[in-house]
């Protein structure tokens, strides 16, 4: 019983966080996104799952912001820095929070992807784990859940019934 109801109450919780991290982008057009490595530790661990609200077309964002904008050094690659400086030009100096100094290249205001608004840490640590071609470890958490879920189905209480 005990079993049961905790793989319930674990299940409960990731499908909660699961639809915590799904409804922004669902609802209002946020982009969700895994991160992949410790540039932002310890703000943003890898696995954790930032939402990022689009851009204001309006203003640049401020010092301090944690952006997702087109990495200017790797096409076709995302980054996720937090906001060390604003140029005259409205382009932005970014920099990862574990990084000992900023980035090189400068960002354009038009590579600019979010504004992190929402961190639900952990969830994506499977994706996160297979991107970084660590198959095993993303295969064990995926066992863990299935065990999780065969647990969860297991009855919370048996009794024998005499008529």
């Amino acid at each position: 019983m005990v079993t049961s109801v905790t793989s319930r109450t674990v299940l409960g919780s990731l499908i909660g966080l699961l639809m915590w991290a799904q409804l922004p982008v669902a609802a209002l057009g946020w982009t969700a996104c895994v991160v992949q490595s410790g540039s932002m530790r310890p703000a943003l661990m890898p696995g954790d799952v930032v939402l990022y609200q689009p851009p204001p077309r309006d203003r640049t964002p401020a010092v301090g912001q944690i952006v997702l904008a087109q990495d200017p050094t790797r096409p076709g690659h995302l980054l996720t820095h937090r906001v060390h400086q604003v140029l005259p030009n409205n382009g932005l100096i970014t920099k990862g929070d574990a990084n000992s100094t900023p980035d090189s290249t400068p960002i354009r205001p038009t590579a600019l992807e979010g504004v992190a608004r929402l961190r639900v840490p952990s969830i994506g640590l499977p994706v996160q784990l297979w991107r970084a071609k660590q198959p095993v470890p993303a295969v064990i958490l995926l066992l863990g859940l299935a065990a999780l879920l065969v647990l969860a189905a297991l009855p919370l209480h048996s009794r024998n019934r005499h008529n």
